[in-house]
């Protein structure tokens, strides 16, 4: 049989307390209750505070700005966008600008080399012994002593005004 210790004596001191006698004093055979032994703790249950409720608020308006404000903000950040978009596409056209004054200048660069090559080859191709032998012999022409020719210079400018048609001249 289990000993219920918890009630153990609980009943007789009830009792004695009742009839006057102080439990404190009280000895229970040849053991005497200690007063510092500590029962088992028994939890105790708390009921929870229920929330308290409150009328439910409406939302605080949040400091907005004002028309005004809204519209020179909407016009100023459309004003950085255009200004921004303008300078990329500026920033577009440079570059391509770049690369076709590149582009440019190899085509340059290719027909220089093309046009020396051609004046060299013409070059190669004339030979002005042969020139002096056809003129001289085929075509009778007779090289011109210093005495027959003729300079002009012009001080005043570079271009010469031709007054009459040159006598001989075929058009």
């Amino acid at each position: 049989m289990a000993i219920d210790w918890e009630n153990y004596g609980r009943e007789r001191t009830q009792a004695r307390q009742s009839s006057g006698y102080h439990a404190r004093s009280y000895v229970d055979g040849n053991t005497v209750r200690k007063e510092s032994a500590v029962p088992k703790k028994r939890e105790r249950v708390r009921p929870r505070p229920e929330p308290k409720r409150y009328p439910e608020r409406k939302p605080a308006r949040i400091a907005g700005i004002s028309g005004r404000a809204f519209v020179f903000l909407t016009v100023m950040v459309s004003a950085v966008t255009v200004c921004g978009f303008s300078y990329l596409s500026a920033q577009y056209e440079v570059r391509e600008m770049k690369s076709q004054i590149v582009e440019l200048q190899s085509e340059i660069s290719q027909q220089k080399e093309d046009n020396e090559m051609a004046y060299e080859e013409i070059k190669a191709s004339v030979d002005l012994a042969e020139i002096y032998e056809r003129a001289t012999k085929k075509l009778k022409m007779v090289q011109a002593e210093n005495n027959q020719v003729y300079k002009y210079s012009n001080k005043k400018s570079d271009m010469v005004k031709q007054y009459a048609d040159i006598p001989g001249a075929a058009d």
